[in-house]
């Protein structure tokens, strides 16, 4: 599944980049979020209590950055598995700055497999879409305070 979009906030792009790399920061716009593992600047891991229909529990997804460009470019990775299932997943954002705004350009790719992957793609990218859609909502309002 890909997912892409486009994100503008009113901030700088230090703001922004400084706040999407900071585990302590972004973890706590995650939908579902329970608690923050990290392991080093660039390696943590999150556990998210989530649900797709009948199938409900915790996930435990482990990130890693593997690209980073300050105020401008990064890609994640993440591996996941928790409610029978796994996911692989691949987030690059590129930043760029008007006038004290910032628009990050976003595209993520997911692989999913085991009991979720079997549910079908349009019932997973539905569900999908609506976490994206509350990630980034969370988001702005803490780069907006």
């Amino acid at each position: 599944m890909n997912f892409d979009g486009t994100f503008e906030v009113n901030t700088t792009s230090e703001r922004v980049f400084t706040t999407v790399m900071d585990p302590n920061e972004i973890s706590s716009c995650i939908p579902g979020f329970k608690s923050l593992n990290i392991v080093s600047p660039d390696e943590y891991s999150v556990v998210v209590k989530a649900g797709l229909a009948f199938i409900k529990g915790e996930f435990n997804i482990k990130f890693r950055v593997v690209e980073k460009e300050n105020n401008k470019h990064a890609k994640l990775t993440g591996i996941g598995q928790g409610m029978g299932g796994t996911v692989d997943l691949e987030a690059v954002m590129d930043l760029s700055e008007t006038d004290g705004k910032t628009k990050m350009d976003w595209k993520a790719e997911a692989k999913v497999g085991g009991k979720l992957g079997s549910m079908g793609q349009r019932l997973i990218g539905g569900q999908a879409q609506k976490l994206i859609k509350e990630l980034f909502e969370n988001l702005e309002k803490k780069l907006s305070s």
